[in-house]
């Protein structure tokens, strides 16, 4: 099935006045199979489509769990999400989710368009072999998630990609055991409560990126990047500045090379106020100005 407007801008879907309240969850387009466990498509296209949430108009509040202006749903495959623009939700932009039957395998999101969102731009739910691309996503609480589940030491590698993504906020990659994030622009000097580049339980590469948060939050919410649990993160070839640049707790592990780093509270930083730690950073051919490091003790 495919499901084309004329262009963004051109044609729009938009949500009513007072269709959305914090007890009456809603997702504007609705795409999975009817019953909880048939399956669902085996190839589907949404396109040149501008869909808005008319977030000015609901009654907002915190976004419930799949909430958004698409919800995709049910085990399927080949979907092609492509050319949409998604502004003023009071959840997700585009959620390719798993309502309890099953995820998308080989999905394509690309040139996606994402600004005021009450919650991630994109979401990728436990999809495998899927992929991210030539997207923008501007004033959302996330502007690109990657998100897998606790069978993440158990199940197949997922095969999640992204490249070339531009946002203004957070970017969070959750449980996936094998990524590959390419050309990716965050800045999230003008957020609040973010934590940059945050990784828990993830195992993959980020390259040719750069990531920069706000060097006058003397916390972790002012660091480029925030890496907990047992990730395995490789960054390579990339530019990180913030108040810490490579924040590694837990017992996650960094490999740092032909990077450029600036900070103000430490480069290469292993410090949890909180919590014992035994993480690693490996560095190799980077560069650090500012602080070098800030090193807690196990």
């Amino acid at each position: 099935m495919h499901i084309y407007g004329a262009g963004e801008d051109k044609t729009i879907i938009q949500m009513m006045p007072g269709q959305r309240s914090p007890d009456r969850h809603v997702a504007l387009m609705l795409i999975r199979a009817t019953k909880a466990y048939d399956l669902g498509y085996e190839n589907f296209e949404v396109a040149y489509l501008t869909l808005d949430g008319n977030r000015a108009k609901q009654t907002d509040g915190q976004p419930h769990d799949g909430e958004g202006l698409i919800l995709v749903g049910s085990l399927r495959t080949n979907g092609n999400y492509h050319n949409l623009k998604f502004i003023n939700s009071w959840g997700s932009g585009i959620y390719l989710g798993n309502n309890g039957s099953g995820s998308g395998t080989d999905e394509i999101v690309s040139n996606i368009y994402s600004e005021n969102c009450g919650a991630e731009a994109i979401i990728l739910d436990t999809c495998h072999n899927s992929q991210v691309r030539d997207s923008e996503s501007w004033n959302c609480r996330e502007g690109l998630v990657l998100y897998g589940n606790d069978d993440f030491r158990e199940r197949s590698k997922d095969g999640i990609t992204a490249s070339n993504i531009r946002t203004d906020s957070q970017v969070t990659v959750w449980q996936v055991n094998d990524f590959i994030i390419e050309n990716l622009n965050m800045d999230c000097t003008k957020t609040t409560g973010s934590y940059g580049f945050m990784v828990r339980d993830g195992t993959g590469t980020i390259k040719d990126s750069t990531l920069k948060s706000n060097k006058n939050r003397h916390d972790s919410t002012g660091g480029a990047t925030y890496l907990i649990e047992k990730s395995y993160v490789t960054f390579d070839n990339c530019v990180i500045e913030g108040y810490y640049g490579i924040h590694a707790i837990g017992q996650s592990y960094a490999e740092v090379k032909n990077c450029k780093l600036v900070t103000t509270g430490g480069c290469y930083v292993t410090v949890d106020p909180f919590n014992p730690v035994s993480s690693t950073i490996k560095v190799s051919n980077s560069e650090c100005s500012g602080k070098k490091s800030d090193i807690q003790d196990c």
